[in-house]
């Protein structure tokens, strides 16, 4: 009975001691979690922002050390808009003491979601994160609105071009279909006037040699008569 006990508190001090060396070599930890090699923070400068401000995130990772190879890394940082897109994304270098600081401007083609925008961090072992909030410039929201109001009136302007046009840089432009048939009537009509043209011409040429044979057959009369 000794002996199975014996055997029993050996297998559980062997299997505590392999987790601990395991916990050491890359193990899986969170921070704030009991059992964990360290701890990681992140905070911003202010709660809420605006169109243009700059973002101050900051924080600290409690474990690193500049001369421990395995815990000697980068921070990898990740902003994240109220619809689920990746505003940005980065790697930060840790100061000599564990933290971390860096910028970020609230700009941008990817800034025009009010709300809240979530900002991670995270090491090859911990992560953790914090929120703020993002409230439009004035001036943008205006420029959004003015910008819809064009569209819809492109829209509608388009709807009241006739049958045979379209729309075209904001005006009613002739089909190409619609546009050959004035070309072919035009065709015609100078294909008509040339024939009228020429035989006034002809008629013209022909008058003027009958006056021509006239006088000469008068000269002929005179001639004979004297």
């Amino acid at each position: 009975m000794k002996a199975i006990l014996l055997l029993a508190l050996s297998a559980i001090i062997l299997s505590q001691s392999y987790g601990f060396a395991y916990a050491g070599h890359g193990g899986i930890h969170y921070a704030g979690e009991s059992g964990s090699t360290g701890t990681i923070t992140i905070g911003t400068d202010s709660s809420s922002y605006t169109t243009g401000e700059m973002i101050n995130v900051s924080g600290s990772v409690s474990d690193y050390d500049e001369s421990d190879p395995f815990k000697n890394f980068e921070v990898t940082l990740k902003l994240i808009a109220p619809n689920g897109n990746i505003v940005t994304i980065s790697q930060i270098p840790l100061n000599s003491d564990g933290s971390y600081s860096t910028y970020i401007p609230a700009e941008g083609r990817y800034w025009i979601f009010e709300g809240e925008y979530t900002v991670y961090v995270n090491d090859p072992e911990k992560s953790a994160s914090t929120t703020f909030t993002f409230i439009l410039a004035p001036e943008v929201i205006e420029e959004v609105v003015i910008e819809e109001e064009i569209e819809i009136s492109e829209e509608e302007q388009a709807e009241g071009c006739g049958e045979g046009t379209h729309l075209e840089d904001g005006v009613c432009m002739l089909d190409e279909t619609t546009e050959s048939t004035p070309v072919s009537t035009g065709s015609t009509a100078t294909g008509f006037s040339a024939w009228v043209y020429s035989i006034t011409f002809t008629v013209l040429i022909a008058f003027v040699i009958m006056i021509i044979f006239y006088v000469i057959s008068r000269a002929s009369r005179r001639k004979i008569a004297n």
